[in-house]
């Protein structure tokens, strides 16, 4: 079943607080159906992006901000079944990052639907968080972090101890990011999380998506925004808008 035939199971109506074509955007006309939205609209591949296109600005953000890693060379993503409709069931993305002046690259793996990394013998007889998290593997120990960078902690908990409370140098918002968001928008404050910044993060996230659905390891040339080893992968670098839109 693909999003242009879903509506075949039945007629309904648009509900009065959406407007439907406003939603539908750039994407491909379909009629209005309770499948989509509000909720599901996620994993349709007209629409969204999948899970880590939900959920990767919560968690590769940490990483990515703290050591800086800027665009990957190669990506690679492999899935349960996907039929180009819908978004697959579990994933896993490889992301290769190269080195940054003196750091060193950086190897990045995504899981999700179920699908874990090795639990970290550090951690005892605790298991992994299954509702989300991220593992920061280093050569001195490792950070561990449940969703939105939530109970971090280093492994092993000797390390944890050593380095104690770090300082917070910060500044925290009162408010939640949406608002946070939309006050900036208004030119009240600043945004935790502005253009110039989440746009690479965003980038990064949906060449996981562009390496899905090539269904090959896509080797990217950043400054030029172009895959260099599978001319159609390009393809899912951009998207036809239907007419009305445009940009």
């Amino acid at each position: 079943m693909t999003a242009r035939l879903a509506n075949a199971m039945g007629i309904y109506s648009v509900p009065e607080t959406l407007n439907w074509d406003l939603f539908l955007g750039p994407a491909p006309l379909v009629d209005y159906h309770p499948v989509y939205h509000p909720f599901n609209w996620r994993g349709w591949a007209d629409w969204g992006c999948g899970a880590l296109g939900d959920m990767g600005a919560h968690l590769i953000d940490f990483a990515y901000w703290a050591l800086d890693l800027g665009y990957p060379t190669t990506v690679e993503t492999v899935s349960t079944p996907f039929d180009q409709a819908c978004f697959p069931m579990a994933t896993t993305t490889y992301y290769e990052f190269p080195a940054r002046g003196a750091l060193p690259p950086v190897r990045l793996i995504w899981y999700d639907g179920g699908l874990m990394p090795p639990t970290p013998p550090e951690i005892g007889e605790d298991a992994l968080n299954r509702a989300g998290g991220a593992l920061l593997v280093g050569s001195k120990g490792k950070l561990l972090h449940d969703n939105y960078g939530l109970l971090s902690r280093l492994l092993p908990a000797s390390l944890e101890k050593s380095v104690g409370d770090p300082p917070r140098t910060l500044a925290r918002i009162d408010t939640s990011h949406e608002v946070n968001w939309s006050n900036a928008c208004k030119g009240v404050g600043q945004a935790t999380t502005p253009f110039e910044y989440a746009a690479r993060l965003t980038e990064v996230m949906l060449l996981g998506v562009v390496a899905m659905k090539a269904g090959t390891k896509i080797h990217y040339d950043a400054a030029n925004m172009r895959v260099t080893n599978d001319r159609d992968a390009n393809d899912g670098l951009k998207r036809e808008y239907r007419r009305g839109w445009s940009l």
